[in-house]
C-alpha cells in the first residue's frame, strides 16, 4: 500500500519534469521514452534484485536499492537543468 502511495504522489511530478524539459515538437516521444525506460526499469529492478537477494541476501539488496535512487538523483540532479536558469 505505501509503495503504491508513494508512486502516487512522485508519478505526476516526474511526467511533468519530463514533459517541462521537452520541446513540444518532441514531447510525446520524450513522454513515451520515459514511460518505456521506467517500466523496463520496474520489471527488470524486480528480477536482479531477486536473484541480488537470492545471493547476497535481503540486506544487500535493500542497500543496492538504495545506493542505485540515490545515485540516479544525483545524476539527475547534475544533469536536468532548471528551465528559469536559462
Amino acid at each position: 500500500m505505501l509503495l503504491g502511495l508513494g508512486t502516487a504522489m512522485v508519478y505526476p511530478a516526474l511526467i511533468a519534469s519530463v514533459s517541462d524539459h521537452a520541446h513540444p515538437g518532441w514531447r510525446a516521444n520524450a513522454l513515451g521514452t520515459y514511460r518505456f525506460w521506467r517500466d523496463i526499469g520496474c520489471a527488470a529492478g524486480a528480477l536482479v534484485a531477486g536473484v541480488l537477494a537470492d545471493a547476497l541476501g535481503l540486506n544487500a539488496t535493500i542497500v543496492a536499492a538504495a545506493a542505485l535512487t540515490a545515485a540516479s538523483g544525483l545524476l539527475a540532479a547534475r544533469l536536468i537543468k532548471d528551465k528559469a536558469a536559462h
